[in-house]
């Protein structure tokens, strides 16, 4: 069986989440793989310094975490697996900074718990442990969104490109949008391309332009544009490609 490998930033599909759940060890390794930026940026955030892979032990700890969610997810949470991947991934660290004494950052959900007067430890019943561990779910993906969303502005930032200029040369038409939305996938899908842009932090327009049924006039319109378009195609920006689902890109 050939699984396909989903890019970086890109939701994981259902099917592949539960093929992996049923005991399917390369579909389980294919998301590992798919999800290694996303644990890393989470971590990194965390730890509150960048984390490389094979030489911070915290990686170690948040993939293990990974492992662990892919097993614990369940649709019916109400919270995307990006969202309960972070959850276990920040749980597993507190714990492993617990274990080390280093630090006290957060608490677990196994602490969830409260005290009478007299200081007894009365434990939270099974439907209050459940909705708290869901209004933590819903809170930690909203801090994820706003730290990605933070991240993509800097992103941004180095093109020369704010938000709020991106917000007025947004294309006002669908056609627009779309060949925009063509563009910038038609770059994203080239390797060679893609490192051309990081490199020169410019479009290969030269390269693409026959590539495409439009003019190169059309594409230096619309640059800021698919420049913001391309950056969610290859970045690590989970929130903001189901948005841009939500807008009617289905390939985001």
């Amino acid at each position: 069986m050939v699984i396909k490998h989903h890019g970086q930033g890109q939701s994981i599909p259902e099917d592949l989440l539960q093929r992996a759940q049923n005991g399917d060890a390369q579909c389980r390794e294919a998301i590992i793989e798919t999800m290694q930026p996303y644990i890393v940026r989470i971590a990194s955030n965390y730890c509150g310094r960048y984390l490389e892979i094979g030489t911070d032990e915290e990686i170690s700890v948040a993939l293990l975490a990974l492992n662990e969610a892919i097993d614990g997810y369940q649709q019916e949470q109400g919270t995307s697996f990006h969202g309960f991947v972070q959850v276990v991934v920040r749980r597993r660290l507190i714990d492993y900074f617990r274990r080390n004494q280093a630090r006290r950052l957060e608490i677990p959900f196994s602490e969830f718990q409260t005290r009478d007067e007299e200081d007894d430890t009365v434990e939270l019943t099974v439907l209050e442990q459940k909705e708290a561990e869901k209004v933590y779910l819903h809170q930690e993906e909203a801090r994820d969104r706003k730290e990605e969303i933070s991240y993509y502005t800097k992103l941004l930032e180095q093109y020369g490109i704010t938000l709020a200029e991106l917000l007025k040369c947004s294309p006002k038409h669908r056609s627009a949008r779309e060949r925009a939305i063509l563009a910038a996938q038609t770059i994203a899908g080239n390797p060679r391309l893609v490192q051309y842009f990081k490199d020169n932090k410019a479009l290969p327009l030269k390269e693409i332009e026959e590539q495409l049924p439009f003019s190169r006039k059309t594409l230096e319109r619309h640059r800021k544009y698919i420049v913001a378009l391309l950056l969610v195609y290859i970045e690590d920006l989970p929130h903001i490609r189901e948005y841009l689902k939500g807008k009617g890109d289905n390939e985001a």
